[in-house]
């Protein structure tokens, strides 16, 4: 991951726990970064580390939160069509997951499937995560 890609993580997380926080729900909720997938992967044969994850109050996972920056045409791209698979899976086992998109270098295309897919965009982040965590 590069460093603008770490610091846009860093960024994600840091509003997940201000929203669970300002929600009152820090007692049912914790948040982890780079948290290890107890399903593994459905796309390769290997172990699968979630950017942003949110356990429940015995460690469950609960939330996961897929971070794919762009701020030039490149290779986050090609991962969206993985991110998306991995995110159905996740729901198949319960877990609730969605992408979250930051950077302005996705191309148009590619960035509209994403939305229609049920990504979420860093500037709608927030708004999504009170919606969530507030039903």
């Amino acid at each position: 991951m590069s460093a603008s890609g770490q610091v846009f993580r860093e960024r994600v997380k840091l509003l997940v726990e201000k929203v669970i926080s300002e929600m009152g729900l820090e007692k049912r909720f914790r948040v982890e970064t780079e948290y290890l997938s107890p399903h593994g992967s459905v796309v390769r044969d290997r172990d699968r580390r979630v950017d942003v994850a949110v356990l429940d109050s015995e460690g469950r996972p609960y939330l996961f939160i897929e971070c794919k920056w762009q701020t030039s045409s490149g290779t986050a791209e090609d991962k969206l069509f993985r991110s998306a698979e991995e995110a159905r899976r996740d729901r198949i086992f319960g877990v609730h997951s969605v992408v979250v998109l930051g950077g302005s270098g996705f191309n148009r295309k590619v960035y509209r499937w994403a939305l229609t897919e049920g990504f979420v965009h860093e500037a709608f982040l927030e708004t999504w995560l009170r919606e969530f965590f507030g039903r």
